[in-house]
């Protein structure tokens, strides 16, 4: 028997082929949990709800009314929400010297608004003894030149997370992030491509500074999320790396 069999879970970010969420609504799936995968790309959304046995429910993570719908359509649907997790986000480049009012926005409505309007609606209806996770950036606590209304997004996100562990804390839900370095998802190497860079170029810098010898990918965020999530993980409240040992080094000092 799996981990989540008779729970119902929620992973919003999960519209990308290769990504984080995608990840870890398969891992979910094959732990026995009915998963509602989310976020803003219904073709992918679609077709990975019809490989894991779940189903699929469009949603805009900045928009607080589509979020309600998310987890209204969980409860009404399946009876119930059990376990939920975000794996959206969004890292564009910017210098400080080009930063723009909308590109601040832009960059908070998703990386913090995102992880603010998900927890308060899941931790509404969500069972007591329930558990969510979030994702954030060793960005957000290594600062980084290129990113950084990102890291700046990301760092408040981890904050609300700590506060939101307390103040739920009579349901006794089990709050936390996952705070991963440079991921190798598509998105990161379609946003390489794009800029004229070379994978290999690119992440080296990245590589040397992790002691375990490659940067992270989608599965190792994947284990983290099932592992916090787990009736049995005792912790709320936390930030929890999963980096390789790259929190002990530092990222490269520019994102470029």
């Amino acid at each position: 028997m799996g981990d989540f069999e008779g729970k119902v879970a929620i992973v919003m970010g999960a519209s990308t082929a290769g990504g984080m969420g995608d990840a870890t609504a398969r891992r979910l799936a094959r732990e026995g949990a009915r998963v509602i995968v989310s976020g803003l790309g219904k073709a992918h959304l679609e077709a990975l709800a019809a490989e894991i046995g779940g189903s699929a429910f469009e949603a805009d993570i900045t928009d607080e009314a589509q979020v309600k719908a998310l987890v209204d359509h969980a409860v009404t649907t399946h009876g119930g929400l059990h376990i939920a997790a975000n794996l959206a986000g969004l890292c564009d480049r910017c210098s400080i010297r080009d930063i723009t009012e909308e590109h601040l926005l832009k960059m908070t409505k998703i990386n913090y608004f995102g992880p603010v309007w998900f927890v308060k609606q899941v931790a509404e209806q969500i069972v007591d003894g329930g558990a969510i996770v979030t994702i954030s950036s060793l960005s957000a606590h290594d600062a980084i030149s290129g990113i950084t209304a990102y890291g700046a997004a990301k760092r408040a996100a981890d904050r609300f997370v700590q506060a939101a562990a307390l103040e739920y804390r009579a349901k006794r839900l089990r709050i936390n992030a996952v705070i991963p370095s440079t991921n190798d998802t598509n998105m990161l190497r379609k946003g390489i491509a794009e800029f004229g860079g070379e994978y290999e170029s690119f992440i080296k810098p990245f590589v040397d500074l992790t002691p375990l010898g490659r940067i992270s990918r989608p599965g190792d965020i994947a284990f983290m999320v099932h592992m916090l999530l787990r009736d049995e993980f005792f912790e709320t409240g936390q930030l929890w790396n999963c980096s390789g040992g790259n929190a002990l080094l530092g990222q490269p000092r520019a994102y470029a």
